[in-house]
């Protein structure tokens, strides 16, 4: 609707409140408008019934710079845009029609199309999920619990699909078992390699995933080991370039010196090319301990790089990263910690959740091993050699064949 105040068209919207109107005026026209009137109306609802109480605010619109629609402009003010701002609302002075009621209708169109939109693709949605088999639906279900990733369900989905017969999907035991095989055979789990010394040995990865105790953990074990094969107790130095954590020194220092093991600290490429000179031909292994970083904070974890960077190293970098983290978030931080050209994954804190799908997700996503996983603080405890059947027990709420997967994973 459109009337006159003092010569300027006076226009009307609608709205649940005042304030939502003032709120579709501000995002119209900005500072120029100037309501006029406002009033409480009652709108009739579906089929005229169930009456909504609505307001009506009758306004003007302002030319730009100037004061209400009609204030005195001399011609040498006048622009081509308030001419044409002019032209627009005669205009739509002549036809009865306001700016705010055409973009109003060219907004629910845009609203119609796009529940239109939505609609076709429910009905594709429930078209295509009538055409799955309900076992289907539940080792999806089963999948989505474990917190594995959408694209690797995706997989295992289509897998079967393409492999079982109408019937073999009715037997839900023998689908559920062959599932569990293929997430087994997904996860690979990185062998053991000789190395010669010095073994050096860099652990990587975000802060607050343990990469300290995890260093502690591997040269105690490294003692261990050479103890139950009868051999020499192995010389082992530490370096720790940790600058960012309050007391990470300090704790390094304490494990160092239960171990009987020498710790270095280093802040500069050349203080570990330095301890490296100096130690690489009287030591078995050099353990590295490294800052931790947000997996996206590039700048950090380029100068850590560049801290590591020593001629004839050649470190065996390993990535920590804790279990609990969302496939999301580790797919993110293996690419981002990609140039340190990690061979395979330490999982930490594995104590601290039941839910594995992640980590297996990420891990086949990305193309990546795994070495050890920890569960817990305790030193040299709460380490050991990564296994495929470590993960495949933790699936929850799936039918476990303990003696087949032992058959088929176990040690060879």
């Amino acid at each position: 609707m459109v009337t006159e105040d003092k010569g300027a068209p006076v226009f009307t919207i609608v709205g649940d409140t005042y304030d939502q109107c003032r709120q579709k005026l501000y995002s119209e026209f900005g500072e120029d408008y100037e309501i006029t009137n406002r009033r409480t109306t009652l709108k009739p609802g579906f089929l005229g019934l169930f009456q909504r109480e609505k307001v009506e605010v009758s306004y003007i619109v302002k030319r730009r710079g100037a004061g209400t629609y009609g204030s005195a402009k001399t011609a040498s003010a006048s622009t081509e845009e308030e001419d044409w701002d002019r032209n627009k609302v005669e205009l739509l002075r002549s036809v009865g029609k306001s700016v705010a009621s055409i973009q109003q209708a060219e907004r629910l169109d845009r609203r119609i199309d796009k529940l239109e939109e939505n609609l076709v693709q429910k009905l594709q949605q429930m078209t295509a999920g009538s055409d799955k088999h309900p076992n289907i639906a539940k080792i999806e279900e089963l999948l989505e619990r474990n917190e594995f990733s959408f694209g690797y369900i995706n997989r295992i989905s289509e897998r079967i699909k393409s492999e079982f017969s109408l019937d073999e999907l009715d037997n839900f035991e023998f689908l559920q078992q062959q599932v569990v095989d293929w997430i087994g055979e997904s996860i690979a789990v990185a062998p053991e390699r000789a190395y010669r010394p010095p073994h050096v040995i860099v652990v990587v990865g975000p802060t607050g995933v343990g990469k300290t105790t995890t260093i502690a953990k591997l040269a105690a074990n490294l003692m261990l080991d050479a103890k139950k094969k009868s051999q020499n107790k192995p010389e082992i130095r530490i370096i720790t370039i940790d600058r960012t954590r309050v007391g990470a020194m300090e704790q390094i220092d304490r494990y160092g010196e239960i171990m009987g093991v020498r710790v270095d600290k280093a802040e500069s490429a050349d203080d570990v090319r330095v301890i490296y000179e100096d130690c690489k031909n009287n030591v078995d292994y050099i353990l590295i301990d490294t800052s931790g970083y947000s997996p996206n904070d590039g700048a950090h974890i380029g100068t850590m790089k560049t801290i590591l960077d020593v001629k004839d190293m050649h470190p065996d970098v390993y990535l920590a990263v804790c279990a609990s983290t969302k496939a999301r978030d580790l797919e993110n931080i293996m690419q981002n910690y990609e140039p340190f050209a990690f061979r395979s994954v330490i999982v930490t804190k594995c104590d601290e959740t039941n839910l594995y799908g992640n980590v297996i997700s990420a891990l086949y996503d990305k193309h990546k091993m795994v070495s050890y996983i920890t569960d817990g603080q305790r030193v040299p405890h709460n380490i050991r050699r990564a296994g495929v059947i470590d993960f495949l027990i933790r699936l929850s709420d799936f039918t476990i064949d303990r003696v087949h997967i032992d058959d088929k994973f176990g040690a060879k």
